[in-house]
């Protein structure tokens, strides 16, 4: 199987989790995990794959690129949630989520725009 939704939708059925319990597990919204599951969707991180198959129980290189031993051993219960969303709320993961998605030069003028916003409200 070479295409890698698809490898994640298979690798989410097979822990009979739906899409928003995964995404939970993850630390991202139900959207990503959809995004993720298709064909012309977004690509999940690498520490997202980590623990989407650890969770899952296939081979992280399997799920990654299609190469490699499929099984890796037996799924976890839980997925490990990734250290960055660690402590954070529903609001700031998905704001950390989007700005991660942004561009290079995207993200130096969001944080340029939210420096003068702050720098307005100092005065």
């Amino acid at each position: 199987m070479n295409k890698l939704h698809l490898r994640i939708r298979e690798a989410r059925d097979l822990t009979g989790l739906t899409q928003q319990t995964l995404a939970d597990e993850l630390g991202v919204t139900r959207a990503a995990v959809a995004h993720w599951e298709s064909a012309t969707g977004s690509a999940p991180t690498v520490p997202r794959l980590v623990g989407l198959a650890r969770r899952s129980g296939l081979h992280f290189e399997y799920l990654a690129t299609g190469r490699g031993p499929r099984r890796q051993g037996a799924p976890l219960p839980v997925a490990e949630q990734p250290p960055a969303y660690a402590g954070l709320d529903e609001r700031e993961r998905r704001l950390l989520e989007r700005f991660r998605a942004l561009s290079p030069g995207q993200r130096d003028g969001l944080l340029a725009l939210l420096a003068e916003d702050a720098a307005r409200r100092r005065r």
